[in-house]
């Protein structure tokens, strides 16, 4: 397992899991979207390129689902259930 982050396995930079804890601060719940857009909002426009909606979302909030996933590893963030749209979100 040569170069594989033992401690972070999404392998999140420390910005990143800084952005979800500011929102996750000042907001208590958010979803990964919400993160992105509040933290990182100049990258709302991309990946302008995929076919649907939906892989344009994922394709943006990947980076910060993915700090959130080794955040919830550290016990710093937990799943707080689902929004209406079926989004999950992080307490």
């Amino acid at each position: 397992m040569a170069g594989r982050r033992l401690t972070n396995p999404a392998g999140s930079s420390n910005d990143l899991r800084g952005d979800v804890l500011r929102v996750l601060g000042v907001l208590k719940v958010a979803t990964a979207d919400q993160i992105q857009r509040i933290a990182s909002p100049h990258l709302t426009y991309r990946h302008t390129t995929k076919a649907t909606a939906s892989e344009r979302k994922t394709a943006r909030t990947a980076s910060h689902a993915g700090a959130l996933s080794d955040l919830r590893k550290h016990g710093l963030a937990e799943n707080g259930g689902t929004t209406r749209a079926g989004s999950r979100c992080a307490t």
